[in-house]
């Protein structure tokens, strides 16, 4: 299993509404795809903006590929995501995960 994880900073005043939008793209596409097992969206206040964090769980990194393209480690962006005002990570960050304990 692999997480690909995506943050940005968004103003506290678009947060809401952009973590709308973030539900109806970057959510809605990734678990589109077979081989995408699920989500987390995470947020937390910063220095007077909201940190934003999607999380996404994979079963492979093809499965992963057919989401982001070849370059796993780089961000996909929509169109309307600057109406936003967000500062978003251009690069993600791929983990492996090695166990899974439960429960936990």
């Amino acid at each position: 299993m692999w997480i690909r994880e995506w943050k940005c900073r968004c103003p506290i005043d678009t947060a809401d509404d952009f973590i709308h939008y973030l539900d109806q793209t970057g959510v809605s596409d990734t678990q589109s795809i077979e081989g995408c097992t699920g989500h987390k969206v995470m947020c937390r206040s910063l220095n007077g903006e909201m940190e934003i964090m999607l999380s996404t769980y994979w079963q492979s990194l093809d499965a992963m590929k057919a989401y982001a393209g070849d370059d796993i480690y780089k961000a996909v962006l929509y169109p309307d995501d600057y109406k936003y005002r967000i500062e978003p990570d251009t690069k993600v960050r791929v983990y492996e995960v090695n166990s899974i304990e439960e429960g936990h």
